[in-house]
């Protein structure tokens, strides 16, 4: 009986070495495997144009176990692949190295007479991140104005050099994104100052991606002049609103500024008093932009004198008015007859005069567009460089003698350096 029961024992304690063992190996085989990869990261945020070289290597990375699901699709796995090479982008600490933003070149600069700004930028703004170094785009900008409450779009920047874009990778459950951020350019210092103030003003910046072979065209490219009106809540086209043709906002007609101009020819020397701008002087419309060189408030000046001829219904330009009269052109000696022999009277020599040589008169011929539809005008080019308006030109190109000058459809004399832009048409009689 003792017999059996040892062997009974015996039994029970191997059964439980052997369910013991299959325990063991069964849970060994349940295990989950570690699927990690450890590569190397950025030890710290590291900006756009860092070289890492072998010798700095060890300061700009570490090494972290990652996941192989929240791996970006690039990324770089060996402290090979990273040195001497230089980042395009900005990497954020904790970060993969993507072989994209390494180069062995050296970074972009900015070409002679230009400096590098940046702004911020998201994807959607910024091509989505097809605009790189050494890409051309243009800036278009949407500006708000608050007088009249509607918005205009315009190029504001046109064939900017982009320098670099910073961008960064997002990692979210997903999996990893690219995030852009910033936005570097090559500007000159009037392209500084609009891009400033249109960012300092809340305009809604979006870069648009030239194409090589055949650039965006535009309508109307505004001019410094139209953008800095735009930026100072003016309205003075160059854009496109939400303006509908018909709408009060088109109904208002062309801006205009009044300038006082004689109401006759007046001579050099004449004095600027009280009794002279309210009997030979008048406030006639022009069109806006008023030009540079004219004076619109006489009153300032008075007590000078006016330096040179007025022409008619011509505004006063500021170089014709100083604090003396013109100086007149002195006259010759008189012969000294001291010592002369007496003798009959010789009659005097008639001087003889120089053939002056007469210019053809030279007109200048400019078209505005108005409410009342386009309108052709004639101007003749002074000696002095100024503009005597002459009238409306009819569709054969005669002037119109019905025309009056100074009225509201009249447009401003051009400026004596017409602006810095070529004129329409230039013609010599």
């Amino acid at each position: 009986m003792k017999q059996k029961n040892l062997i009974l024992i015996a039994v029970a304690v191997g059964c439980g070495l052997v369910a013991a063992f299959l325990t063991t190996q069964l849970g060994a085989g349940q295990k989950k495997v570690d699927d990690s990869l450890e590569v190397p990261v950025a030890a710290k945020d590291l900006a756009v144009g860092t070289k890492l070289t072998k010798e700095e290597l060890k300061n700009y990375i570490t090494y972290k176990k990652i996941s192989k699901d929240s791996l970006p699709t690039e990324f770089a796995s060996s402290e090979e692949q990273l040195a001497d090479k230089r980042l395009v982008r900005t990497i954020r600490a904790g970060e993969t190295f993507n072989p994209a933003d390494l180069t062995t070149n050296a970074p972009i600069t900015p070409p002679p007479g230009f400096n590098v700004m940046t702004f911020g930028m998201t994807p959607e703004k910024g091509v989505a991140g097809f605009a790189g170094p050494g890409s051309k785009v243009d800036v278009l900008a949407t500006i708000r104005l608050r007088k009249q409450d509607k918005a205009v779009v315009l190029p504001i920047l046109i064939d900017m050099l982009v320098l670099a874009i910073d961008t960064s990778t997002q990692y979210t459950p997903q999996g990893a994104f690219p995030n852009l951020s910033m936005v570097s350019m090559a500007v000159n210092n009037k392209q500084a100052a609009i891009l400033h103030a249109s960012l300092s003003r809340g305009a809604d910046l979006r870069l648009i991606l030239r194409n090589n072979d055949k650039p965006p065209v535009y309508d109307h490219i505004p001019t410094e002049e139209e953008i800095w009106a735009a930026l100072a809540d003016e309205n003075k086209g160059g854009g496109r609103d939400g303006a509908t043709e018909g709408s009060p906002e088109n109904n208002k007609g062309p801006q205009t500024v009044k300038l006082p101009v004689p109401t006759e020819d007046l001579k050099a020397g004449t004095r600027l008093t009280t009794d002279l701008l309210a009997q030979k002087f008048k406030n006639v419309d022009f069109l806006t932009p008023a030009p540079t060189a004219a004076v619109q408030n006489l009153k300032e000046h008075l007590g000078e004198y006016l330096q040179r001829d007025l022409v008619a219904d011509q505004f006063v330009p500021k170089n014709a008015l100083g604090d003396k009269p013109p100086t007149e052109p002195t006259k010759p000696a008189p012969p000294d007859v001291a010592g002369q022999k007496e003798g009959p009277p010789q009659e005097p020599v008639k001087p003889v005069k120089p053939k002056e040589k007469v210019d053809p008169p030279v007109y200048f011929d400019t078209t505005v567009t108005g409410p009342n539809g386009v309108k052709k005008y004639r101007y003749q080019v002074m000696k002095d460089g100024s503009y005597r308006y002459l009238g409306e030109l009819k569709d054969d190109g005669s002037l119109d003698p019905n025309a009056t000058p100074g009225g509201k459809d009249t447009p401003p004399a051009p400026q004596p350096d017409n602006g810095g832009k070529k004129p329409e048409r230039v013609i010599k009689a």
